[in-house]
Order: structure tokens, then C-alpha cells, then sequence
């Protein structure tokens, strides 16, 4: 009588193991559709600016791991939504990080921090984005991770992992606070602790020094908000904080992390908080996030009412995606672009006007500021104002473009001596 009521018990344990083991990977599934989904919106409208120069790994103004490693995807024929799936897949599957480090905290509590992650508009609409902000945050989330350990980590990953942060994007150094206390608790000597900090530091001072378009972009960031009024620059600062966790995290984060009385999260979270107020730009708002994670977790008791909490930040999420203005066509480079590279001609093209990187990533032939003197050597031209001299030349207007598009009929093909960076 025992020996079938031992099978049935073993039985019913295997299935529910392989049931949990079904739902996990249904929910991973699950979530790579959605990233997979934000990667595809993120794509319609086309490659901004920001994200050409990371794509084609123009040195400005981030340094140069990241966008060597999208550079080097170039051979792909869908490079660009390679890059974006696998930046999307990253963002949201981190949520498992997330779990990890709610796993001391009761169910109800690391669902409701699951949840916050996943519904913070900082994710939500940078989920997809080719941009340094999104991946220094998840840099962010994995110190805090490291932070929130029991047992030590070796001092030389610690080290290795604050070189490559520092190496993709320099608002890393934000998260020194966090990073310092992880390099001082270790069992390793004064010295070996010291290296591990400063020596990363050190590098990525020499790389700036010998990289004068990385001064320029210091320099330029710097004063970036030097003519606006103090009120702007806190209502900046505040609106980015506000969409990072959809209001109802973002609270609920902040209130934690000051609550929690930890020196490292609180001198990190306003370090973020100043440089937004010195160099404003949307997308850093996602820098919040790993310290509203740690401010979570290291003062759980804010989070109360989680029920409550997750269904208002879920409907934060739905009102912020009902009043966005969300981007279903393609921009203007893509689509000028398309039509300037189905033409059989060789030659350079030619803008007038102000024009971004993205140009330059759409076009499979070099770019050249318009000048009439090169008018005999371009192909195609593209007046975003005004194409003086143009008419004493075999050129075409292309008649279906919203821009005014000029191709050559036909051109002997010389190349220039000098021509800015293309694909």
C-alpha cells in the first residue's frame, strides 16, 4: 500500500515542479513579445540622431564599448532592429533581477516591485531606444544587485564590471556611491581596493584627455543649462523624475531611499537628480530606476497597500501612453534616403541645411554639406533650405518626396578628397 502512494506523491511533486518550470518560461516568453514589440514601435519611425552615431560608432560623445559592439553588427542586413530587439530584450527581462532581489520580501511585495518595473514610463518608452541611458541603468540595477549580496563578490569582477560601465557611457559615475561601498567591503587589501577603484576612474580620464570630441561634449553638456531660469531647470528635472517610475514608483522609490538612511543610495540618487538639473535630457530619466529598486528593497515597509500601489501605477502607465505623442511614420532621413539610394548613379549627396547623423546612416553613398562648387560631383541633392545654383545642372526634383529632392540625370563619377564619416 505504501509503494503506490510513494509514486502518486512523486508524481504530483514532478508535476508541479514542471509546471512552475512551464510558467516560468511562458513568462519569459511572454515578456520577450513585449520587447520584441517595443523594439518594432521604436523602429517605425526610423534611427535619430543619437542612436546613427552610436550605430555607425562616431567617437562622441560616449566612449567606446557599446557603440564598437553595435558598430560591429554592421554586416547584418537589419542591424538596426537586431540592435534594438537585443537593448529591448535586455530592459525588460531584467525584471528577473528585479525578483532576485525581492526574494527575501513577501510575494504580494515582489510582484508590486515586478510590476513597478515593468509599468515605469522610463521603460516603457525607452525599451527598443539605441541609447547609452537605458544600458547604464541596467549597469545601475546590476550594483545594486551586487549591493544587496550576502556573500562577497570578487573584487576583480567588481572592477571589471565598473571599467566596461564607465567605458559605455560616462553617467556611470553616478553610481559611485554604490560602487565605492561595494569595492570597500571586500576582504581584499587596502591597496588591491584602491586599484579596483581609481583605476578604472584613471582610464576613462585618459581616454577623454586624448579624445578632444569628448571635451567638446563635456564642455557642451556643461552649459547646456547655463541661460535657463532656476525654475525651468527644477521643473526639468522634476517632470524626469516624475515620468521615470509613472509617478506612483517614482514616489514610493524616492521615499524609500531616504527612508532607508543608506549614504551610498542617497548621495547616487542626487547625483542623478544634479545632473539632470546640469544636462537635461529626457532620456536620462531612466537612471532613477535602479535606485527606486534599491530604495525598495533596503526600506521594504514603505511599500504598503501593494495592491493599491500597483494598480495606480498601472494606470499612471496607461494615462502617460494616452497623452504621448507616439511616432508611426518614418522620418524624413529614411524616407528621402529610400529614394536617393534606389538611384543607379554614383556620386556623393549633398544637404543643405542643418542635417544629423541619421542622414549619414541612411545613405549608402557620402555625405557633403551642399556647396555649389561640389554640385558636379554629387548625385543627389537635398535642400532643407535653400539649394542656390542647382538649376545650371542635369538635375531631376523628385516630385513625391515632402522635401525637395534634386537626383542627376547622369554624372562621370570622381570622388572627393575629403568627406565626413558615412556607412
Amino acid at each position: 500500500m505504501l509503494l503506490p502512494l510513494f509514486y502518486y506523491r512523486t508524481i504530483i511533486f514532478m508535476s508541479s515542479v514542471t509546471l512552475s518550470r512551464i510558467g516560468r518560461i511562458l513568462l519569459v516568453i511572454f515578456l520577450e513579445g513585449i520587447a520584441v514589440l517595443l523594439a518594432l514601435y521604436q523602429g517605425l519611425s526610423g534611427v535619430y540622431t543619437d542612436e546613427a552615431k552610436y550605430l555607425l560608432n562616431i567617437p562622441y560623445p560616449h566612449p567606446p564599448l557599446a557603440r564598437s559592439l553595435f558598430h560591429a553588427m554592421e554586416f547584418l542586413p537589419q542591424q538596426e532592429l537586431l540592435v534594438r530587439i537585443v537593448l529591448a530584450t535586455l530592459l525588460i527581462q531584467a525584471v528577473w533581477l528585479v525578483g532576485s532581489l525581492a526574494r527575501n520580501l513577501s510575494i504580494e511585495k515582489r510582484v508590486t516591485l515586478c510590476g513597478f518595473w515593468l509599468f515605469s514610463g522610463a521603460v516603457l518608452f525607452q525599451a527598443g531606444t539605441i541609447m547609452m541611458a537605458p544600458l547604464t541603468a541596467l549597469q545601475g540595477l546590476l550594483f545594486v544587485w551586487l549591493y544587496f549580496r550576502e556573500e562577497n563578490v570578487s573584487l576583480g569582477w567588481i572592477a571589471l564590471m565598473w571599467l566596461a560601465s564607465l567605458f559605455t557611457a560616462y553617467q556611470a559615475i553616478l553610481y559611485l556611491p554604490i560602487v565605492f561601498v561595494l569595492i570597500w567591503r571586500s576582504p581584499e587589501s587596502f591597496l588591491k581596493k584602491v586599484i579596483a577603484f581609481c583605476i578604472p576612474l584613471l582610464l576613462v580620464v585618459l581616454y577623454v584627455l586624448t579624445n578632444p570630441l569628448a571635451i567638446a561634449s563635456f564642455t557642451s553638456a556643461g552649459g547646456q543649462n547655463a541661460a535657463l531660469s532656476l525654475g525651468t531647470i527644477a521643473k526639468q528635472a522634476f517632470s524626469s523624475w516624475l515620468f521615470a517610475g509613472s509617478a506612483v514608483f517614482s514616489v514610493v522609490g524616492t521615499v524609500a531611499v531616504f527612508r532607508s538612511k543608506k549614504r551610498e543610495l542617497i548621495g547616487s540618487f542626487l547625483l542623478v537628480a544634479l545632473f539632470l538639473c546640469v544636462s537635461f535630457r529626457a532620456y536620462y530619466s531612466i537612471l532613477f530606476l535602479p535606485l527606486f529598486v534599491a530604495g525598495v528593497i533596503a526600506h521594504s515597509e514603505t511599500l504598503k497597500r501593494e495592491s493599491l500601489f500597483l494598480a495606480l501605477h498601472i494606470l499612471a502607465a496607461v494615462y502617460i501612453f494616452s497623452v504621448a505623442s507616439l511616432q508611426f511614420y518614418e522620418n524624413t532621413a529614411r524616407t528621402v534616403m529610400r529614394t536617393v539610394n534606389q538611384s543607379s548613379q554614383e556620386g556623393v549627396v549633398l544637404i543643405a541645411g542643418g542635417f544629423g547623423h541619421q542622414w549619414q546612416y541612411e545613405s549608402t553613398s557620402p555625405i557633403f554639406r551642399y556647396r555649389p562648387a561640389l554640385l558636379s560631383k554629387a548625385k543627389a541633392v537635398v535642400c532643407l533650405e535653400e539649394c542656390p545654383g542647382i538649376d545650371r545642372y542635369a538635375f531631376y526634383q523628385v516630385s513625391n518626396l515632402a522635401q525637395e529632392v534634386w537626383i542627376r540625370q547622369h554624372i562621370p563619377y570622381t570622388t572627393p578628397q575629403t568627406s565626413v564619416r558615412h556607412r
